[in-house]
């Protein structure tokens, strides 16, 4: 199924990623979603006790004229929410 926006035709939005990662004895939830046709951005949270401690978000409307946009824009999810992951391992996000 496609769906016509303003970052051209493509498909819907992808299956994210969700993880919890235990961290200096907490438990931090980190979520990678696809915004979908309509914001054509990855948006990465992570989360401690319901509470958004960092956040990211890349826009990938660049992509939607190149082909096997799809692929790329799994890639670049999948790559974004193992960053985030390392880098709360690194101790950058404080509580």
């Amino acid at each position: 199924m496609l769906i016509r926006s303003v970052c051209f035709i493509i498909p819907v939005m992808l299956i994210g990623f969700n993880n919890n990662i235990v961290y200096k004895s907490n438990v931090y939830h980190v979520q990678t979603e696809d915004g979908g046709p309509k914001n054509c951005s990855i948006i990465t949270l992570i989360y401690l006790k319901g509470v958004i401690v960092a956040s990211k978000k890349t826009s990938y409307a660049d992509l939607m004229n190149e082909e096997n946009s799809e692929e790329t824009i799994k890639l670049l999810m999948e790559d974004q929410h193992r960053n985030m992951i390392k880098a709360l391992l690194r101790g950058k996000f404080k509580k």
